[in-house]
């Protein structure tokens, strides 16, 4: 039950993080947004590394904090790019993908397969993110899988959604390697390094940005600590998974927030029925 508890809140700080990194890029770019937050992170992190100590790097922590580092990095720019060049309406469900993917390479990477009701759960959970990011009109039902023959941003969210699925189950190696705090903090570090090129090639006055908008990025940053940290201490409890299934079901919070926050009635009837499904595939893995 701790494993699930700790998903749970990964879900809460993830949407979030969510919630005030959508406020936030009303006023900065996506570049200086992504360096902000990881920078955040290293920052409130390290104290903790050097309170609990330096861990041991063996070759095997090494060469998953090398591969994860330069994934997540591929991730960051394809998502961007996905997003810029198609509708979020046909690009943001295909991101759901990630936990069935996680059926094929979670036994592949850490031999972790979860059970059959449980992979009842992570359909279900699945299907009803799907089901609350698609609109209301029947005939979109299927446009984010339509799209991708004839769109290149789709594409590239597809392609967002497995690797996620490959960069999770590193960070079961990486945690078992090392402990969840030091996983968590060696792996944004060094993607904050890979960010400062990029954040000096693609923004303007990237340090102006982050002075104007440093208490909301602040809050983005600790969010995605906190988001962080759970999914590291969770992947101790349960399967990786899980986990990942549970964290998508943030947006039933972000669905919830605008809908009570900021008045957004579009689209509840598909979002309902989704929140409704969701918390159906979140009780069954609760008890699988």
């Amino acid at each position: 039950m701790i494993g699930f508890l700790l998903a749970f809140g990964t879900a809460i700080s993830e949407a979030l993080k969510d919630i005030t990194s959508k406020y936030n890029l009303h006023h900065i770019d996506e570049y200086t947004a992504a360096f902000s937050m990881h920078l955040v992170q290293s920052g409130l992190l390290i104290p903790l590394v050097f309170y609990f100590g330096i861990e041991h790097m063996s070759p095997r922590f090494l060469w998953a904090l090398l591969a994860s580092s330069l994934l997540q990095l591929m991730v960051i720019l394809l998502y961007f790019k996905a997003i810029k060049r198609s509708e979020l309406s046909v690009t943001v469900p295909l991101v759901t993908l990630t936990p069935l993917f996680m059926l094929i390479t979670s036994p592949l990477m850490i031999g972790e397969f979860p059970s059959l009701l449980g992979v009842g759960g992570i359909v279900l959970i699945v299907a009803g993110t799907y089901i609350s990011n698609i609109e209301e009109n029947n005939k979109n039902f299927f446009a984010p899988f339509a799209s991708l023959v004839k769109n290149q941003g789709p594409r590239y969210m597809l392609l967002v959604a497995f690797i996620w699925s490959i960069t999770a189950n590193i960070d079961k190696i990486g945690v078992e390697e090392t402990s969840p705090i030091y996983w968590a903090f060696a792996k944004d570090f060094v993607i904050l390094i890979y960010l400062v090129p990029i954040i000096i090639w693609k923004s303007k006055r990237p340090l102006l940005q982050i002075k104007n908008r440093k208490w909301p990025l602040l809050l983005v940053g600790f969010f995605r600590s906190a988001s962080v940290l759970t999914q590291m201490f969770a992947i101790q409890f349960i399967l990786v998974a899980y986990v990942i299934s549970i964290k998508r079901a943030s947006s039933v919070f972000i669905i919830l927030f605008a809908f009570f926050y900021m008045n957004e009635r579009k689209n509840f009837r598909n979002r309902l029925t989704g929140i409704i499904i969701i918390m159906l595939g979140l009780g069954i893995i609760a008890i699988s």
